[in-house]
Protein backbone atom coordinates (compact mmCIF):
# COMPACT_ATOMS: atom_id res chain seq x y z
CA UNK A 1 0.00 0.00 0.00
CA UNK A 2 1.33 3.69 -0.55
CA UNK A 3 1.62 6.06 1.73
CA UNK A 4 -0.50 9.10 0.16
CA UNK A 5 2.00 11.72 -0.74
CA UNK A 6 -0.05 14.50 0.78
CA UNK A 7 -1.00 14.65 4.32
CA UNK A 8 -2.61 17.07 6.65
CA UNK A 9 0.30 18.65 9.24
CA UNK A 10 -0.90 19.38 12.55
CA UNK A 11 -0.08 23.03 14.18
CA UNK A 12 0.90 22.63 17.40
CA UNK A 13 -2.82 24.43 18.16
CA UNK A 14 -4.44 21.36 16.20
CA UNK A 15 -2.22 19.07 18.73
CA UNK A 16 -4.83 19.95 21.28
CA UNK A 17 -7.47 18.09 20.87
CA UNK A 18 -9.83 20.56 20.77
CA UNK A 19 -12.60 18.40 19.19
CA UNK A 20 -12.83 20.80 16.39
CA UNK A 21 -13.33 19.21 12.76
CA UNK A 22 -11.02 20.18 9.86
CA UNK A 23 -13.32 19.49 6.82
CA UNK A 24 -10.82 21.36 4.00
CA UNK A 25 -7.14 21.08 5.96
CA UNK A 26 -4.21 23.26 4.31
CA UNK A 27 -2.13 21.22 2.30
CA UNK A 28 1.54 20.83 3.79
CA UNK A 29 3.87 23.22 3.20
CA UNK A 30 7.05 23.36 0.69
CA UNK A 31 9.49 23.60 3.48
CA UNK A 32 8.97 20.68 5.62
CA UNK A 33 11.91 18.87 7.70
CA UNK A 34 12.39 15.29 7.97
CA UNK A 35 11.08 13.81 11.09
CA UNK A 36 13.48 13.90 14.33
CA UNK A 37 14.15 11.28 16.60
CA UNK A 38 11.19 11.01 19.30
CA UNK A 39 12.01 11.63 22.58
CA UNK A 40 10.30 9.45 25.79
CA UNK A 41 8.54 12.48 26.40
CA UNK A 42 7.31 12.76 22.82
CA UNK A 43 4.97 12.00 20.49
CA UNK A 44 3.89 12.34 16.93
CA UNK A 45 0.63 13.41 15.92
CA UNK A 46 -0.49 12.58 11.93
CA UNK A 47 -3.41 12.37 9.68
CA UNK A 48 -3.06 11.52 6.48
CA UNK A 49 -5.67 12.82 3.97
CA UNK A 50 -8.78 10.61 3.83
CA UNK A 51 -7.47 9.23 7.17
CA UNK A 52 -8.58 9.81 10.69
CA UNK A 53 -6.12 11.94 12.83
CA UNK A 54 -3.61 9.65 15.02
CA UNK A 55 -0.57 9.26 17.21
CA UNK A 56 2.82 7.47 16.61
CA UNK A 57 3.76 6.74 20.51
CA UNK A 58 7.16 4.20 20.58
CA UNK A 59 6.59 2.92 17.13
CA UNK A 60 2.88 2.14 18.11
CA UNK A 61 -0.11 3.81 16.44
CA UNK A 62 -3.08 5.24 18.98
CA UNK A 63 -5.47 7.68 19.58
CA UNK A 64 -4.50 11.38 18.89
CA UNK A 65 -5.10 11.95 22.70
CA UNK A 66 -3.04 9.21 24.09
CA UNK A 67 -0.09 10.19 26.71
CA UNK A 68 2.81 8.20 26.22
CA UNK A 69 3.66 8.32 29.90
CA UNK A 70 0.62 6.95 30.49
CA UNK A 71 0.97 4.14 27.56
CA UNK A 72 3.87 2.87 28.90
CA UNK A 73 2.62 3.05 32.91
CA UNK A 74 0.08 0.70 31.78
CA UNK A 75 2.23 -1.52 30.31
CA UNK A 76 4.39 -2.00 33.31
CA UNK A 77 1.09 -1.77 36.34
CA UNK A 78 1.22 -5.05 38.29
CA UNK A 79 -2.47 -6.04 38.40
CA UNK A 80 -4.30 -6.75 41.54
CA UNK A 81 -5.46 -10.43 42.37
CA UNK A 82 -8.80 -8.74 42.68
CA UNK A 83 -8.85 -7.05 39.36
CA UNK A 84 -11.17 -8.06 36.27
CA UNK A 85 -10.43 -6.81 33.15
CA UNK A 86 -12.22 -6.51 30.39
CA UNK A 87 -9.79 -7.26 27.19
CA UNK A 88 -10.70 -6.88 23.29
CA UNK A 89 -9.72 -5.23 19.82
CA UNK A 90 -11.97 -2.41 19.77
CA UNK A 91 -15.55 -2.33 18.71
CA UNK A 92 -16.04 -6.09 19.98
CA UNK A 93 -18.53 -5.86 22.94
CA UNK A 94 -16.40 -3.91 25.14
CA UNK A 95 -18.84 -1.64 26.61
CA UNK A 96 -21.08 -4.34 26.72
CA UNK A 97 -19.05 -6.39 28.84
CA UNK A 98 -18.47 -3.69 30.96
CA UNK A 99 -22.38 -2.79 31.64
CA UNK A 100 -22.78 -6.49 32.60
CA UNK A 101 -19.78 -7.02 34.62
CA UNK A 102 -20.23 -4.00 36.64
CA UNK A 103 -24.19 -4.65 37.23
CA UNK A 104 -22.47 -8.35 39.31
CA UNK A 105 -19.32 -6.34 40.76
CA UNK A 106 -21.46 -3.11 42.39
CA UNK A 107 -25.00 -4.03 42.23
CA UNK A 108 -26.92 -1.03 43.47
CA UNK A 109 -23.53 1.03 43.77
CA UNK A 110 -23.28 0.96 40.18
CA UNK A 111 -25.54 3.69 38.13
CA UNK A 112 -23.62 5.53 35.36
CA UNK A 113 -24.36 9.15 35.04
CA UNK A 114 -22.71 12.66 34.18
CA UNK A 115 -19.35 12.82 35.59
CA UNK A 116 -19.63 9.02 36.53
CA UNK A 117 -20.17 7.67 33.11
CA UNK A 118 -18.82 4.08 32.84
CA UNK A 119 -15.03 5.43 31.03
CA UNK A 120 -14.48 6.47 34.54
CA UNK A 121 -15.59 4.31 36.71
CA UNK A 122 -14.19 1.38 34.51
CA UNK A 123 -11.11 3.19 32.68
CA UNK A 124 -8.97 2.37 29.60
CA UNK A 125 -5.82 1.43 31.30
CA UNK A 126 -3.39 2.51 28.26
CA UNK A 127 -5.59 5.80 28.27
CA UNK A 128 -5.44 7.01 31.84
CA UNK A 129 -2.37 5.39 32.72
CA UNK A 130 -1.68 3.55 36.25
CA UNK A 131 -1.71 6.29 38.94
CA UNK A 132 -5.49 6.78 37.97
CA UNK A 133 -5.94 2.93 37.95
CA UNK A 134 -4.57 3.09 41.37
CA UNK A 135 -7.26 5.80 42.73
CA UNK A 136 -10.08 3.22 41.84
CA UNK A 137 -11.94 1.38 44.88
CA UNK A 138 -11.47 -2.14 44.96
CA UNK A 139 -12.09 -4.50 42.97
CA UNK A 140 -10.99 -2.44 40.08
CA UNK A 141 -13.13 -3.14 36.74
CA UNK A 142 -10.55 -2.13 34.08
CA UNK A 143 -10.60 -2.17 30.12
CA UNK A 144 -7.60 -2.37 27.95
CA UNK A 145 -7.38 -2.78 23.96
CA UNK A 146 -3.77 -4.48 24.63
CA UNK A 147 -2.47 -7.57 22.72
CA UNK A 148 -1.25 -10.33 24.94
CA UNK A 149 1.92 -9.60 24.96
CA UNK A 150 1.14 -5.66 26.52
CA UNK A 151 -1.43 -6.84 28.90
CA UNK A 152 -0.30 -6.44 32.73
CA UNK A 153 -0.25 -9.62 34.48
CA UNK A 154 0.49 -10.84 37.87
CA UNK A 155 4.41 -11.12 39.00
CA UNK A 156 5.61 -14.61 39.59
CA UNK A 157 5.82 -15.67 43.49
CA UNK A 158 8.97 -16.44 44.80
CA UNK A 159 7.36 -19.48 46.77
CA UNK A 160 5.33 -22.24 44.53
CA UNK A 161 3.02 -22.64 47.77
CA UNK A 162 2.86 -18.84 47.56
CA UNK A 163 1.85 -18.76 43.82
CA UNK A 164 -0.72 -21.32 44.00
CA UNK A 165 -2.49 -19.38 47.42
CA UNK A 166 -1.61 -15.52 45.31
CA UNK A 167 -5.46 -14.85 43.68
CA UNK A 168 -4.78 -14.30 40.20
CA UNK A 169 -6.56 -11.25 38.31
CA UNK A 170 -9.21 -12.24 35.49
CA UNK A 171 -9.74 -11.54 32.38
CA UNK A 172 -12.92 -11.50 29.95
CA UNK A 173 -11.54 -11.81 26.79
CA UNK A 174 -14.17 -10.99 23.80
CA UNK A 175 -13.72 -11.38 19.75
CA UNK A 176 -16.55 -10.36 17.19
CA UNK A 177 -16.19 -11.27 13.72
CA UNK A 178 -13.61 -8.78 11.21
CA UNK A 179 -16.49 -7.77 8.99
CA UNK A 180 -18.68 -6.26 11.86
CA UNK A 181 -15.85 -5.56 13.63
CA UNK A 182 -14.15 -2.85 10.90
CA UNK A 183 -17.79 -1.30 10.35
CA UNK A 184 -18.32 -1.02 14.06
CA UNK A 185 -15.02 1.01 14.44
CA UNK A 186 -15.58 2.87 11.10
CA UNK A 187 -18.73 4.27 12.93
CA UNK A 188 -16.18 5.05 16.14
CA UNK A 189 -13.94 6.74 14.15
CA UNK A 190 -16.47 9.25 12.22
CA UNK A 191 -18.09 9.39 15.43
CA UNK A 192 -15.50 10.64 18.03
CA UNK A 193 -14.24 13.64 17.72
CA UNK A 194 -10.92 13.54 18.45
CA UNK A 195 -10.28 11.78 15.33
CA UNK A 196 -11.03 14.73 13.19
CA UNK A 197 -12.95 12.32 10.59
CA UNK A 198 -16.57 12.89 10.28
CA UNK A 199 -16.80 13.04 6.85
CA UNK A 200 -14.65 9.80 6.17
CA UNK A 201 -15.31 7.30 3.93
CA UNK A 202 -15.56 3.68 4.68
CA UNK A 203 -13.35 2.41 1.28
CA UNK A 204 -10.53 4.33 2.87
CA UNK A 205 -11.15 3.03 6.35
CA UNK A 206 -11.33 -0.97 4.87
CA UNK A 207 -7.66 -0.01 3.36
CA UNK A 208 -6.45 0.78 6.95
CA UNK A 209 -8.43 -2.01 8.99
CA UNK A 210 -6.94 -4.42 6.36
CA UNK A 211 -3.37 -3.28 6.52
CA UNK A 212 -3.51 -2.85 10.72
CA UNK A 213 -2.79 1.05 10.27
CA UNK A 214 -5.55 2.06 12.77
CA UNK A 215 -5.27 2.88 16.73
CA UNK A 216 -4.60 -0.15 18.60
CA UNK A 217 -2.85 -2.02 16.07
CA UNK A 218 -3.79 -4.79 13.71
CA UNK A 219 -7.37 -6.94 14.37
CA UNK A 220 -6.03 -10.06 13.70
CA UNK A 221 -2.42 -10.19 15.13
CA UNK A 222 -4.15 -8.77 18.79
CA UNK A 223 -6.69 -12.21 17.90
CA UNK A 224 -3.62 -13.88 17.66
CA UNK A 225 -2.26 -13.32 20.61
CA UNK A 226 -5.07 -14.13 22.66
CA UNK A 227 -5.13 -17.66 20.94
CA UNK A 228 -2.92 -19.80 23.37
CA UNK A 229 -4.47 -18.41 26.52
CA UNK A 230 -8.39 -18.97 26.12
CA UNK A 231 -8.54 -21.70 28.28
CA UNK A 232 -5.82 -19.84 31.03
CA UNK A 233 -7.65 -20.52 34.29
CA UNK A 234 -8.19 -16.62 34.91
CA UNK A 235 -9.23 -15.97 31.58
CA UNK A 236 -12.71 -15.98 30.20
CA UNK A 237 -13.32 -16.43 26.24
CA UNK A 238 -16.62 -14.88 24.41
CA UNK A 239 -17.97 -14.55 21.15
CA UNK A 240 -19.78 -11.40 20.67
CA UNK A 241 -22.32 -13.11 18.19
CA UNK A 242 -22.65 -15.66 21.19
CA UNK A 243 -23.95 -12.77 23.35
CA UNK A 244 -26.52 -11.91 20.34
CA UNK A 245 -28.07 -15.24 20.56
CA UNK A 246 -27.85 -15.82 24.12
CA UNK A 247 -27.57 -12.81 26.52
CA UNK A 248 -28.94 -14.59 29.75
CA UNK A 249 -26.34 -17.27 28.89
CA UNK A 250 -23.64 -14.98 28.51
CA UNK A 251 -24.46 -13.03 31.84
CA UNK A 252 -24.75 -16.44 33.64
CA UNK A 253 -21.18 -17.42 32.41
CA UNK A 254 -19.66 -14.27 33.59
CA UNK A 255 -21.42 -14.13 36.91
CA UNK A 256 -19.79 -17.77 37.18
CA UNK A 257 -16.57 -16.53 36.18
CA UNK A 258 -16.70 -13.71 38.57
CA UNK A 259 -17.61 -15.48 41.46
CA UNK A 260 -18.83 -14.27 45.00
CA UNK A 261 -21.40 -12.07 44.91
CA UNK A 262 -21.15 -11.99 41.21
CA UNK A 263 -21.76 -15.77 41.07
CA UNK A 264 -24.71 -15.51 43.66
CA UNK A 265 -26.74 -12.75 41.60
CA UNK A 266 -26.90 -14.90 38.47
CA UNK A 267 -28.46 -17.91 40.40
CA UNK A 268 -30.87 -15.81 41.52
CA UNK A 269 -34.06 -15.52 38.88
CA UNK A 270 -35.11 -12.09 40.13
CA UNK A 271 -31.92 -10.72 39.55
CA UNK A 272 -30.15 -12.08 36.53
CA UNK A 273 -33.82 -11.02 35.10
CA UNK A 274 -32.45 -7.84 35.55
CA UNK A 275 -29.37 -7.84 34.77
CA UNK A 276 -30.53 -9.01 31.70
CA UNK A 277 -32.68 -6.65 30.75
CA UNK A 278 -30.56 -3.30 31.48
CA UNK A 279 -27.78 -5.68 29.27
CA UNK A 280 -30.01 -5.50 26.35
CA UNK A 281 -29.04 -3.20 23.49
CA UNK A 282 -32.19 -1.44 23.15
CA UNK A 283 -31.87 -0.73 26.87
CA UNK A 284 -27.97 0.34 26.77
CA UNK A 285 -29.36 2.80 23.77
CA UNK A 286 -31.04 4.87 26.12
CA UNK A 287 -29.54 7.51 27.96
CA UNK A 288 -25.89 6.96 26.03
CA UNK A 289 -24.35 9.65 28.53
CA UNK A 290 -23.82 7.10 31.07
CA UNK A 291 -21.47 5.68 28.75
CA UNK A 292 -18.89 8.34 26.73
CA UNK A 293 -20.21 12.12 27.48
CA UNK A 294 -21.93 13.74 24.69
CA UNK A 295 -19.18 16.37 24.47
CA UNK A 296 -16.77 13.88 23.32
CA UNK A 297 -19.47 12.72 20.38
CA UNK A 298 -20.07 14.26 17.23
CA UNK A 299 -23.89 13.35 16.24
CA UNK A 300 -24.29 9.41 16.25
CA UNK A 301 -25.00 7.42 19.30
CA UNK A 302 -21.91 5.48 21.14
CA UNK A 303 -23.92 2.15 21.62
CA UNK A 304 -24.78 2.42 18.08
CA UNK A 305 -26.90 -0.84 16.46
CA UNK A 306 -25.12 -3.91 17.99
CA UNK A 307 -25.74 -6.42 15.25
CA UNK A 308 -24.52 -9.48 13.00
CA UNK A 309 -23.38 -9.17 9.11
CA UNK A 310 -24.27 -5.43 8.90
CA UNK A 311 -21.03 -5.16 7.29
CA UNK A 312 -23.02 -6.46 4.30
CA UNK A 313 -24.39 -2.86 3.84
CA UNK A 314 -20.60 -1.31 3.52
CA UNK A 315 -18.55 -4.12 1.67
CA UNK A 316 -18.20 -4.54 -1.91
CA UNK A 317 -18.13 -8.21 -2.81
CA UNK A 318 -14.16 -7.85 -3.45
CA UNK A 319 -13.43 -6.21 -0.14
CA UNK A 320 -15.54 -9.42 1.29
CA UNK A 321 -13.47 -11.80 -0.80
CA UNK A 322 -10.01 -9.91 0.58
CA UNK A 323 -11.03 -10.13 4.01
CA UNK A 324 -11.89 -13.58 4.32
CA UNK A 325 -8.36 -14.32 2.48
CA UNK A 326 -6.94 -12.25 5.19
CA UNK A 327 -8.49 -13.77 7.44
CA UNK A 328 -7.94 -17.17 6.35
CA UNK A 329 -3.95 -16.70 6.41
CA UNK A 330 -3.83 -14.78 9.53
CA UNK A 331 -5.50 -17.64 11.28
CA UNK A 332 -4.98 -20.85 9.06
CA UNK A 333 -4.24 -23.90 11.54
CA UNK A 334 -5.24 -22.08 14.46
CA UNK A 335 -8.98 -22.78 16.46
CA UNK A 336 -10.32 -19.61 15.12
CA UNK A 337 -10.29 -20.94 11.51
CA UNK A 338 -13.25 -22.05 11.66
CA UNK A 339 -15.01 -19.37 13.65
CA UNK A 340 -17.84 -16.99 11.93
CA UNK A 341 -18.66 -19.09 8.65
CA UNK A 342 -21.93 -18.35 9.17
CA UNK A 343 -20.99 -14.71 9.76
CA UNK A 344 -18.84 -13.64 7.12
CA UNK A 345 -20.73 -15.58 4.53
CA UNK A 346 -21.72 -13.15 1.51
CA UNK A 347 -24.30 -15.14 0.40
CA UNK A 348 -26.37 -18.09 2.17
CA UNK A 349 -24.57 -20.75 -0.11
CA UNK A 350 -22.16 -23.51 1.47
CA UNK A 351 -18.65 -21.86 0.36
CA UNK A 352 -16.78 -24.67 -1.70
CA UNK A 353 -13.35 -25.52 0.74
CA UNK A 354 -10.05 -24.83 -1.40
CA UNK A 355 -10.43 -22.97 -4.46
CA UNK A 356 -9.94 -19.20 -2.97
CA UNK A 357 -6.76 -17.52 -3.97
CA UNK A 358 -4.47 -16.29 -0.85
CA UNK A 359 -4.04 -12.59 -0.48
CA UNK A 360 -0.73 -12.07 -2.18
CA UNK A 361 1.91 -10.60 -0.07
CA UNK A 362 2.96 -8.17 -2.52
CA UNK A 363 0.77 -4.86 -2.04
CA UNK A 364 0.04 -5.85 1.80
CA UNK A 365 2.06 -3.72 3.32
CA UNK A 366 2.76 -4.73 6.91
CA UNK A 367 2.53 -2.50 9.78
CA UNK A 368 5.75 -2.55 10.57
CA UNK A 369 6.84 -1.17 6.95
CA UNK A 370 4.17 1.01 7.17
CA UNK A 371 5.29 3.03 10.11
CA UNK A 372 8.93 2.63 8.91
CA UNK A 373 7.96 4.57 5.65
CA UNK A 374 6.30 7.45 7.73
CA UNK A 375 9.86 7.72 9.55
CA UNK A 376 11.21 8.06 6.30
CA UNK A 377 8.93 11.03 4.73
CA UNK A 378 8.99 14.11 5.46
CA UNK A 379 4.93 14.34 6.23
CA UNK A 380 5.15 14.42 10.12
CA UNK A 381 6.88 16.57 12.44
CA UNK A 382 7.34 15.62 16.28
CA UNK A 383 4.93 16.95 18.56
CA UNK A 384 5.53 17.49 22.20
CA UNK A 385 3.02 15.94 23.84
CA UNK A 386 2.07 18.54 26.48
CA UNK A 387 -1.67 18.27 26.28
CA UNK A 388 -3.27 16.89 29.12
CA UNK A 389 -7.48 15.89 27.92
CA UNK A 390 -10.23 14.49 29.92
CA UNK A 391 -10.03 10.67 30.45
CA UNK A 392 -13.40 10.71 29.16
CA UNK A 393 -12.70 11.38 25.09
CA UNK A 394 -11.72 8.24 23.74
CA UNK A 395 -12.55 4.62 23.38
Amino acid sequence: MEIPQMFHLLTLEEAQPSFTASKNPEPPTTQQQHIQPVLPAQKLLFQALRHPKQALIDGEVWPPVFEPENVRSAKKMIPLGTDVFVCTYPKCGTTWIQHICSQLLFNKEYGPRQGTELCVTSPMIERVGAAFCDSLKYPRLLKTHFSWSNLPKQCPQESPATAIASPQPKYIFAVRNPKDCCVSYFHHNRNFKLYDWTDGQFDDFFELFMHGQLAFGDYFEHLRSWLPHLNDANVLFLKYEDMLSDLEGSVRKIGQFLGGHAAKLVEDREALTSIVAESRLEAMQRDQQRWFPESALHREAFVRKGSSRDWKNYMSREQSDRMDRRFRKALARTVAEKWWKAEMRWDDAVEEEGGQTEESDSGMESGDEFLKSCADSEAFRPCSSTSQSSALDSE
